[in-house]
């Protein structure tokens, strides 16, 4: 049988809810009461003090509220606030270091009644923040506690602040170098770095600097410590955009050691357009890109040692220092060395060594040393770039004994020479911003020497090959190129402006015959004009009824026409036959004098007196029988 109510029941019933709603109202009046106790004991406007006190305290800058602030006590006590600031240092550029258009507050009320400001969270909305530097070492970001600040605060307890989570959104850092510098700008899309648990931060960022967007995770050490202005402040980052990566892992310095920094830093780089904010120079390094190093930062200076640097697979390693100090102009040194580097049209480069300095205007690379073609080569380049002007370039190199078979690896064309050593010698100043500018402004001298060179293959073409075609219009008429040995070469270029007049400065000699060339070289123009004349030494038997007087290798520097001399060939046109037609001239001049007595054509083209010559009254130096104009593309005059 089931129990039916008794008659007590609902009475009992009314009397428990009616002992609840007393409950429940009391404690309503008790959190009413809190709530307005709370509020006498910490108005917005005290709670607003505190805060700017704690944080006044702890950075050592003003720190204000100019718009309104608001507070809820649930579900958490909230501060709200708008128009909040943060004072620059007193040499700042702008008033204000920090700005923000709404800040959020949650604060733990346990530890606020226990003189503990804990800040559970802060929210920023449309933040902005300067970091700039006076250009004499001083950093805005250096925040510590003003002086006497200790003993005006004596007696009385500074509340401790501490700090969970901190997000932003919509916010601007702005980076200016000196009073007068250019600020660069970072939009921070959204950043939340709160407590990990383990005494760490984990710390997410969408960024974008320009038009190149970055993606940000990792941990830093806790932000508690940030506050206090940690001498060592870990980070353990890692930053990704569109063809670029980097991560950072190390430490760095808060507080009164701001801007010290110690870490190992790794960038790639896959896409040009990653390096298009950093400006046009910066787009055109070959990619890909790799770059470690480990990265120090003292007031003044910037270091990157034990640095591996890849460029599109070619390697260089070694140090750099960055000096920006007030009392010197910004100064960047390196020490680079790479085992091989690859440069179109030469023989691959090793055992490379160079000094580098850098300064507003001027590059030195001084001195640098590589190894080519079985040789040593050994030099400085100093590079002046004034302030709307071409850039001017001075160069000395000097390089030993090259093999000349490796030299002609780089040239196209079939294979023309065996053995022999090459030296090369060059001091010019050039000025421009093309390789041709350069070229045709070149002022100094040249100088390419040879020995012991022998000669390979069978006769040249009718092509493009212009070398092998000189070669074998050289060569006497019956003469094989293997059994062909020369001496010595040499191609001497006194540069004016570009320009090249070459008085018997360039020569070949063999056992039996000296040749030398005299003309113009016009690098301004892209032009040549040079006449060659063999001479006979010894031992060459030839009828000179059946040589020619001169050869001539005229026209553009691409495309020059190598023929006999005009009246030359008048004469010897029965004897010349189908090879002037071709161009392959295998004829020599006629009348050809021995050179008994006469200095050495090599050393002549060198510049350099024999012994019997020096001691030998002064002659005048013979002249070619045949004066060559200067090439130019424009039509004879008729």
């Amino acid at each position: 049988m089931e129990n039916s109510p008794t008659p007590e029941s609902p009475g009992r019933a009314r009397r428990i809810a009616r002992r609840v709603l007393i409950a429940l109202c009391v404690l309503g009046l008790l959190l009413a009461a809190a709530w307005v106790a709370l509020r006498r004991a910490y108005p917005p406007e005290r709670l607003a003090a505190m805060l700017a006190e704690s944080v006044t305290a702890a950075t050592g800058r003003a720190f204000r509220i100019d718009g309104e602030l608001t507070l809820h006590l649930l579900p958490r006590l909230t501060i709200d606030a708008t128009q909040v600031a943060l004072a620059n240092a007193e040499w700042g550029t702008e008033p204000d270091m920090l700005r923000a258009r709404h800040i959020g507050f949650e604060i733990d009320l346990r530890d606020l009644l226990s003189g503990i400001v804990r800040i559970r969270s802060v929210d920023i909305e449309g933040g902005e923040l300067r970091f700039e530097s006076d250009g004499s070492g001083q950093y805005n970001w250096r925040l510590a506690a003003p002086a006497g600040a200790a003993g005006a605060s004596a007696g009385k307890a500074v509340p401790r602040i501490s700090l969970d989570r901190l997000a932003a959104t919509d916010a601007r850092i702005s980076y200016r170098q000196g009073r007068e510098g250019a600020a660069q700008e970072l939009h921070i899309e959204s950043l939340v770095a709160e407590s990990a648990g383990d005494g760490r931060s984990q710390l997410t960022a969408g960024l974008a600097l320009g038009a190149q967007r970055w993606a940000i995770e990792g941990h830093t050490g806790p932000l508690d410590a940030l506050l206090a202005g940690a001498p060592e402040w870990p980070l353990d980052l890692q930053a990704t955009g569109e063809g670029i990566s980097t991560s950072l892992q190390g430490s760095m310095g808060t507080g009164k050691h701001a801007g010290a920094l110690d870490a190992k830093l790794s960038l790639q780089v896959s896409a040009a357009k990653a390096l298009a904010p950093l400006g046009a120079a910066a787009a055109a390094v070959p990619l890909p890109l790799e770059w470690k190093t480990t990265l120090t930062h003292t007031p003044g200076q910037w270091r990157a040692d034990a640095m591996q640097l890849s460029l599109a697979g070619q390697r260089l390693s070694g140090s750099a220092s960055l000096k920006a100090a007030a009392s010197s102009p910004v100064r960047l040194e390196a020490e680079l060395a790479a085992p091989t580097w690859t440069v179109a049209g030469l023989p691959p480069l090793s055992a490379i060594q160079a000094r580098v300095a850098f300064e507003p205007g001027r590059l030195q690379v001084e001195p640098f040393s590589f190894a080519i073609a079985g040789g040593q080569a050994r030099g400085q380049l100093r590079l002046g770039l004034p302030p709307g002007a071409a850039p001017r370039i001075d160069l000395q190199l000097s390089a030993r004994s090259m093999a000349i078979e490796s030299l002609e690896a780089g040239r196209a064309g079939a294979r023309l020479f065996k053995g022999g050593r090459a030296n090369l010698d060059a001091k010019l100043a050039m000025s421009g911003r093309t390789a041709w500018a350069l070229a045709g402004s070149s002022t100094g001298e040249a100088l390419l020497t040879a020995r012991d060179v022998g000669l390979v293959g069978r006769t040249a073409s009718t092509g493009r090959d212009i070398l092998a075609r000189l070669i074998d219009a050289l060569i006497p008429t019956g003469q094989s190129r293997d059994n062909l040995v020369v001496e010595c070469a040499v191609v001497r270029l006194p540069l004016r402006s570009g320009v090249a007049a070459i008085d018997r400065s360039i020569a070949v000699e063999t056992r039996q015959m000296a040749i030398s060339a005299s003309g113009e070289i016009n690098l301004a123009r892209r032009t040549l004009s040079l006449a060659f004349r063999p001479q006979v030494k010894r031992g060459l038997d030839l009828n000179p009824g059946s040589l020619v007087d001169l050869l001539v290798l005229q026209g553009p520097l691409d495309a020059p026409v190598l023929s006999i001399n005009p009246r030359g060939a008048v004469r010897q046109a029965a004897n010349v036959g189908a090879a002037a037609a071709t161009g392959g001239l295998t004829l020599l001049a006629p009348m050809l004098r021995p050179l008994s007595g006469a200095p050495s054509s090599c050393s002549q083209a060198e510049g350099k007196k024999t012994a019997a010559a020096a001691g030998s009254p002064a002659t005048k130096a013979p002249q070619p029988r045949h004066r060559l104009l200067p090439w130019t593309n424009a039509a004879p005059a008729r």
